[in-house]
């Protein structure tokens, strides 16, 4: 697909996440994009080899010196762990993958490319939602991405619609739930303010690929985040899509819509129309 050109996956540490890496995988199978699964190694660890310190012995309430020589055969056996869990997810599905260790957030920032799509796992347990290398790597993948896929750690639905989360007629969010919708065979359903529908264009490239569409209207405005979170959870989705801004603040609200992925799109994708126009002239060519 040519909107999107892989999909970069941060791993937790931890076998509690099949389910979210295998969704994931399918998407990206779907897509026909490869998958990339990132294992962030804990630089602050890394960090105290060759320093002093002291840790506490939990059986008798003693300190003792740390051992540092355990530290690298540790990382070792999470990074092993990591990418044979990662192996495992995704053995069965037809999609291109690689493994890859970053150290720190910082070094996944720098790993993201403009067209890539970075999917989050959200964590096991809703408490570790404020650990910093979860907040981190949702910092830096709204900070170098065009596109975020928060995955939930339960998936509610394997099929159902692509719903955009739409406030214009030819909103980024309607062309990338239109282009995946069209990958997985799924109805689309464009979410948006009364008065808003979607544009021509969009309908009529729908229409030439096959893709069924129904247009809702939420009673409330966007800011409405309760409203809105209340309405995508009534409909039944497997996917919803919503454009955002640089600002990595907007997407948290959306984030409550349990069980469902959320795919954060730029809200400035280029001219509709003309990307519209030349994906068709593409599957033209190919065909």
């Amino acid at each position: 697909m040519a909107s999107f050109g892989r999909m970069v996956i941060g791993l937790p540490k931890g076998a509690g996440h099949r389910s979210s890496i295998r969704a994931a995988a399918d998407l990206a199978g779907f897509l026909n994009i490869e998958l990339l699964g990132a294992f962030i190694a804990d630089a602050d660890l890394r960090s105290l080899m060759g320093l002093p310190g002291r840790e506490l012995r939990i059986a008798d309430l003693q300190w003792q010196p740390i051992d540092l020589t355990s530290i690298p055969g540790h990382l070792e056996h999470l990074i092993d762990a990591a990418r044979n869990h990662f192996a495992e997810c995704v053995a069965s599905r037809a999609v291109k993958t690689s493994f890859k260790v970053i150290e720190g957030t910082h070094g996944f920032g720098s790993l993201i490319r403009n067209t890539d799509i970075v999917a989050v796992i959200e964590p096991a347990h809703p408490g570790e939602r404020i650990t910093q290398q979860f907040t981190a790597l949702l910092d830096a993948a709204f900070a170098n991405s065009a596109a975020i896929l928060v995955v939930p750690r339960r998936i509610m639905h394997s099929s159902g619609p692509i719903t955009a989360v739409a406030t214009s007629g030819d909103d980024a969010s309607i062309l990338a739930a239109l282009e995946i919708a069209d990958a997985l065979k799924e109805r689309l359903v464009i979410a948006t303010q009364p008065g808003i529908s979607a544009s021509a264009a969009i309908l009529a490239n729908a229409s030439r690929r096959g893709v069924e569409v129904e247009q809702i209207a939420a009673a409330a405005a966007l800011a409405d985040v309760q409203a809105w979170t209340r309405l995508l959870s009534r409909s039944k989705g497997r996917l919803h899509v919503i454009s955002r801004s640089r600002r990595s603040d907007l997407y948290k609200p959306f984030l409550a819509v349990d069980g469902i992925p959320v795919l954060f799109v730029e809200a400035d994708r280029g001219d509709p129309t003309e990307t519209l126009e030349k994906q068709e002239a593409d599957r033209n060519e190919q065909a």
